[in-house]
């Protein structure tokens, strides 16, 4: 076949250099010295459409192309490419007479052949020719043979010769690859894909140029730079955003001898990056259809909403007439992210070298990265076109094949889903999957594993186990999804069906559903069960256990022990959980009070606990552990930590308590905007009847900071919600309870509370949890007593608080002693009260501390140290702007400056104390109170004793006191740094 001049050159990218070696190679043939180029590229990345433009360029410049392609359909047709070549009629039709005589098995050659060949280079000899065959690797036994005669013959003919073939098995047979290496102007071009650059190259003028970076590295990502994708990917993204309307030229064919880069690129148009991408996540199947082919780590995660052109594209590669290359990619497309070469050898029944050439000629093309598919879309199109049989069969196989290696459960459970395989073990990881799915956040792959494991039970054992599960992943989801299972749940235990370590937990959720009859009645069949002493077992009860009786004691309290309990049992290690071991330091807060020992436990339960990997049981105990011994300031760097592994999620079980928990810490450090949004929070995350008995606990906490922060209206319409009746026999009822009797102080209820307060008092005493770090219901009722009148009762329950364990601890103390500092002498508040701050200050309440610095204004004022009133006051006013207790602040301070309206916002002239001292008498009066002689502050401060002194004087005029005693009196209980900013130097200086 003879090629005309074809008109204008379709553009190709970033293939300069190899133009050139044709050019070069070309131009020494013109010489007498004959070449031949060997054009090697993996799939889709153009050797076609280079070979197509160093043919139009020969012609150009004056040389004779003779080109021929070679087709599967055609292999069997003695003579196919050489017909091609010569035609038979044409000029050169001695070359396809010379092939017949000397490769025909019935031809004698003879003399006939030699006049033939001095014919056919008589003709090729008139100006310089090009012998080019596309995809030779498919070219006939006959025309392979006479191209290796003419190699061996035409080396110093003015010819050329340019053949193509794929990068991997189906490349040239080796006896041709040899002739070529004997060659001494053979020469070999290995095609790569498109760097960004050139993928920028081709958007250029195709696309808003505001755009064309943004586009290139999405494109670059997906397609890996293979030209084919990325004029696919352009051609989905003009059509996706109704550009401009795309020139006529040929179309993109699904035609394997097509499958080069179009002749004009503007034919090329394809889906944005952020839309390609997209498309694989979009077009992916969900869960319940076939899994999605993985895609590489690398590929953005965005794609396009239309992507017909790329998955032509991708299909084009693929059907090349190359069995190998088809199979072997959908090997890769079926096993995703699990792929490697071994493995998919097994899938296909292919060899191991055959799948090694492959991968290299995909991994060339840049269709591969990290062993899978750059692109979920390229193999989803290939895989929708496999017969849907073929493809089930492959997911069977896959998942025996991912099984028997010991793959993760979820990866399996994906092919078991697109085709579930009837044996044993594929329950049992459907199931684990489920749980696993899980914990990772993919819900609806858990519940879709769980669905095809019920189906596929055949004994009442594996329902069981498949109910079990659902209620565990349900639970997790919201608890409000596993009350129909339940039943069957407890049925599936009476009828001994269900295992025991596993029906501990139905304890647990019966109880949580305020069921709690039935709680009792499981709990007291497991602790008889036969099974009971296993060690599995007896781990998963004693946890139970100790849940139950944290957070429902009476339930727990009813069920009697193991038998014979006088019996001695002989001692055995036993194992214990993360969960149990949590409950057990959480029990001993409850009953015993805080100590060192138990934070340390605490704390190093959470140390090696992470949010995806625990129970959430456990992660709440030891936490609560930590918020109940009084240390918030450690609970909250845990629960932050948690909460941020947990990551995006705002919904879930696990989210909705630990949000509860972060609810209740901010509450105990006087947040009050924080406590409220936490609280709001976790009574998102599920559902109000989700929550069970323990809804108690967030809605105290939401109620106790809208109470504190004098949003009763609100705090009242929560109080309004309806709740469980048996989340008044649990933890979670003493704490909504106790959260009550406030809003009922608040608004002027103070009988109401002190009913609150000791119902509280009188159900902690009896479970044994009467502790002041977790409910100090003494001084809440102390409160109620001295709004009723009556401060020798409320000073009869301070002084019982303080002597309880747990007592003296900062934020317990802090507060007795200032409600006993309201039922003493007044001229013994001041002393008390300075103490109450001092505790509140270093524990961080910053609500009780305001309330504190209300009652020591009010003190102070009373006892005639105006001065010493207004520094208090001012010192109140940056607590409360610190912890947005504004209205409580308000409501506190409303007659505790008598007499000068506005003062507590601030003074003016040297009438507003430290706010009129110059910076060196900031500095002196910080080390006068911390006890410092004058010549100690002179060689401090590098001034004299003189100097010193009569920055003193100054400074006892303007903060009104008469001497260094009044003054160390007047900071006492104030911070230092709360006032001003110089006095924050002046402090931090002096610790320094």
């Amino acid at each position: 076949m003879e090629l005309a001049d074809s008109g204008d050159l379709s553009e190709i990218f970033e293939r300069t250099e190899e133009m050139a070696l044709l050019a070069h190679v070309l131009a020494s043939a013109g010489q007498g010295e004959g070449g031949v180029v060997l054009v090697n590229a993996g799939p889709g990345v153009g050797r076609t459409a280079l070979l197509d433009a160093f043919l139009r360029k020969a012609t150009e410049s004056g040389a004779r192309v003779c080109a021929a392609a070679g087709s599967s359909a055609e292999t069997e047709a003695e003579f196919g490419v050489v017909g091609q070549l010569f035609p038979p009629n044409g000029p050169l039709g001695a070359g396809f007479r010379l092939a017949r005589a000397i490769g025909s098995r019935d031809a004698d050659p003879g003399l006939d052949a030699d006049r033939l060949f001095g014919t056919l280079c008589q003709e090729l000899r008139r100006r310089p020719t090009v012998i080019a065959v596309d995809d030779a690797q498919l070219a006939d036994a006959a025309s392979l043979r006479f191209l290796r005669y003419l190699l061996r013959r035409l080396r110093t003919a003015p010819v050329m010769m340019v053949l193509t073939e794929p990068t991997g098995p189906d490349a040239l047979p080796p006896s041709f690859q040899a002739e070529l290496l004997r060659h001494p102007q053979c020469r070999r071009l290995g095609l790569l894909p498109l760097s960004r650059d050139g993928v920028t190259q081709v958007l250029a003028g195709q696309v808003d140029s505001g755009r064309v970076p943004r586009l290139a590295a999405d494109f670059h990502a997906i397609s890996g730079g293979n030209p084919l994708l990325v004029h696919a990917l352009l051609a989905d993204h003009r059509a996706a955003h109704r550009l401009s309307p795309v020139p006529s030229g040929p179309p993109i064919s699904s035609d394997p001898s097509d499958a080069s880069v179009p002749s004009d690129p503007s034919v090329s148009s394809v889906p944005s990056a952020s839309s390609a991408l997209s498309a694989s996540s979009a077009s992916a199947p969900s869960a319940r259809s076939a899994p999605s082919v993985s895609s590489g780590s690398s590929v953005p995660a965005a794609a396009p909403a239309a992507s017909a052109a790329f998955a032509k594209a991708a299909l084009a590669w693929a059907y090349r007439d190359e069995p190998v290359l088809f199979d072997v990619a959908c090997g890769f497309a079926v096993l995703g992210e699990s792929a490697t070469p071994a493995r998919v050898a097994c899938l296909v029944d292919r060899g191991a070298d055959a799948v090694d050439q492959v991968m290299t000629a995909l991994d060339t093309a840049g269709l591969l990265e990290g062993g899978t598919f750059r692109s979920a879309l390229v193999g989803k199109a290939l895989l929708e076109h496999v017969d849907v049989e073929t493809r089930a069969e492959l997911r069977r196989r896959a998942a025996r094949l991912l099984h028997g290696d010991g793959a993760p459960a979820t990866v399996v459970a994906r092919h078991l889903l697109a085709a579930p395989v009837a044996e044993p073990w594929a329950g049992r990881t459907l199931l684990a999957a489920a749980e696993k799915a899980m914990q990772e956040g993919r819900e609806e792959l858990s519940l879709d594993c769980l669905r095809l494991a019920g189906q596929s039970a055949t004994t009442e054992q594996e329902r069981a186990a498949v109910v079990m599960a659902r209620v565990k992943i349900g639970w997790e989801i919201d608890p409000r999804l596993v009350s129909p299972w339940l039943d069957e749940l407890v049925a599936a235990l009476r009828r001994g069906d269900l295992r025991s370590g596993d029906a501990a937990w139905i304890v647990k959720h019966l109880a949580w559903q305020d069921r709690f009859p039935e709680a009792v009645e499981s709990l007291a069949a497991l602790a008889a069960a036969g099974d009971a002493g296993e060690p599995g077992v007896e781990a998963e009860l004693h946890f139970v256990r100790h849940w139950l009786r944290h957070s429902c004691p009476p339930l727990e309290a009813s069920v009697p022990g193991p038998s014979n309990p006088t019996r001695p049992r002989t001692p055995r290690l036993r194992r214990v959980s993360p969960a149990s071991y949590a409950g057990e330091v959480l029990g001993k807060v409850l009953t015993e009070g805080p100590d060192d020992h138990t934070v340390a436990m605490a704390e190093e339960i959470l140390r090696g606990c992470r949010y995806s990997e625990t129970v959430v049981e456990a992660l709440e105990a030891a936490l609560l552990a930590l918020v109940y011994a009084g240390r918030p300031d450690r609970a909250v760097f845990w629960c932050d930590g948690l909460l941020q592994q947990a990551g995006t999620r705002s919904t879930g079980t696990s989210v909705a308590i630990l949000s509860g928990i972060r609810a209740e810490i901010a509450l105990r450090q006087g947040a009050l905007p924080a406590a409220e949004q936490y609280a709001r929070s976790a009574l998102s995350a599920i559902s109000l009847p989700g929550w069970g008995v323990a809804v108690g606990s967030p809605l105290a906490a939401l109620v106790h900071s809208t109470t504190a922060s004098g949003m009763s209206g609100v705090a009242g319409a929560w109080l309004n919600q309806a709740v469980p009746d048996g989340m008044f026999r649990t933890r979670h009822g003493l704490l909504y309870t106790h959260a009550r009797g406030h809003y009922h102080l608040a608004v002027d209820r103070p009988a109401a509370a002190l009913d609150d307060f000791l119902t509280c008092g009188g159900l902690a005493k009896e479970w044994g949890m009467d502790v002041p770090t977790f409910l100090p219901w003494r001084t809440s009722a102390a409160q109620a007593q001295l709004a009723l009148g009556n401060p020798g009762q409320a000073r009869a329950l301070v002084r019982e608080q303080l002597a309880r364990p747990g007592g003296s601890t900062p934020r317990a103390r802090g507060v007795a002693l200032r409600l006993l500092a309201a039922t003493g002498e007044p001229g013994r508040r001041p002393a008390l009260l300075r103490e109450s701050v001092n505790l509140l200050e270093s524990c961080g309440d910053q609500v009780e501390l305001l309330r504190a610095l209300a009652d020591r204004c009010q003190a102070l004022d009373h006892v005639g140290a105006p001065a010493k009133a207004r520094m208090t006051a001012r010192h109140a006013r940056n607590v409360a702007d610190a912890c947005g207790g504004d209205a409580l602040f308000r409501k506190l301070f409303r007659d505790e400056v008598p007499g000068r309206e506005g003062e507590s916002e601030g003074l003016t002239g040297e009438e507003q104390g430290s706010a009129s001292l110059t910076a060196a008498e900031r500095r002196v009066t910080a080390l006068a109170a911390l006890g410092h002689s004058n010549r100690e502050i002179g060689r401090k401060l590098f001034i004299t004793k003189s100097t010193v002194e009569q920055h003193l004087t100054r400074v006892y005029r303007k903060l009104g006191v008469r001497n260094r005693a009044d003054l160390g009196d007047l900071l006492a209980g104030t911070n230092l740094g709360a006032g001003t900013p110089a006095l924050a130097m002046a402090s931090s200086a002096v610790a320094g």
